[in-house]
């Protein structure tokens, strides 16, 4: 019998604080690796956000029995580096070594030492994929969801660090006048208007993760209908399913 509590599948503290205290104020239980003590290596070589976030989610659902599972990837794309790092923000440097969160923010700086203010473009792009159902196809189904936070690279990081996501203290979102890592700090009651690139993503999923859990929360779909509405439609494939690659769409971050 499944559990109702969904399976987080990160370690990255960062994200676990982030996406626990949006799911608890939706009455969703959820648990991450470390709680169940699942620790095995899933080598992520997709080439896209999508592909990563679904062979870390299948990869979890195999392992962790009785759990629905949400995985994500997230990238970072700066225009003026022609969209680095993307999905290599832990190993831009040199493609191979990951970076601690201090190396990350000061070799972000060294590459954007002389991009004006003007040409500091970026956005945070995260893909949610859920794996729920059957064990084994066709029964297991995956879907995946994704969210978009268009903003800016500050000159200079803010003193706040938030370990595991570490260009949330470079990344300025005007719209917002705030940091992405001061949004973080917000009491979650006043967070519904500044909703970041991950939680946009786990917001379209909120209604697929009740469903799965067999959980009923009727304000649940009360709270999401204002933002639902401008949100693209999620996409559903079977757990051996190969993904496609997803074009970018070449719109200005700016």
């Amino acid at each position: 019998m499944f559990s109702k509590t969904i399976l987080y599948a990160t370690t990255n503290p960062g994200k676990i604080f982030e996406v626990d205290r949006l799911l608890k104020a939706y009455g969703i239980k959820m648990v991450s690796l470390k709680d169940l003590g699942l620790d095995i290596e899933v080598e992520e070589a997709g080439s896209t956000l999508e592909e990563n976030s679904a062979i870390k989610a299948k990869a979890y659902f195999k392992a962790a029995e009785n759990y629905a599972v949400m995985a994500d990837d997230t990238g970072l794309e700066i225009e003026a580096l022609n969209g680095e790092p993307g999905i290599h923000a832990r190993r831009w440097r040199d493609g191979k070594t990951r970076m601690t969160d201090q190396e990350a923010i000061d070799y972000c700086l060294y590459k954007m030492k002389n991009v004006p203010k003007r040409k500091r473009g970026a956005r945070f792009r995260t893909v949610i994929t859920l794996a729920f159902g059957g064990r084994s196809s066709p029964d297991c189904r995956i879907e995946t969801f994704d969210g978009i936070l268009e903003g800016e690279i500050l000159e200079k990081p803010i003193p706040l660090r938030i370990e595991g996501v570490p260009f949330e203290s470079l990344f300025y979102i005007p719209k917002w006048k705030l940091v992405l890592g001061e949004v973080h700090q917000m009491p979650v009651e006043k967070r519904q208007k500044f909703l970041t690139h991950r939680e946009i993503a786990v917001t379209k999923a909120l209604p697929r993760i009740k469903k799965s859990l067999d959980v009923k929360y009727p304000h649940v779909g009360r709270k999401i209908q204002s933002i639902k509405k401008s949100l693209p439609s999620f996409k559903t494939l079977g757990c051996h399913t190969a993904f496609s690659q997803r074009r970018n769409s070449g719109k200005s971050y700016s």
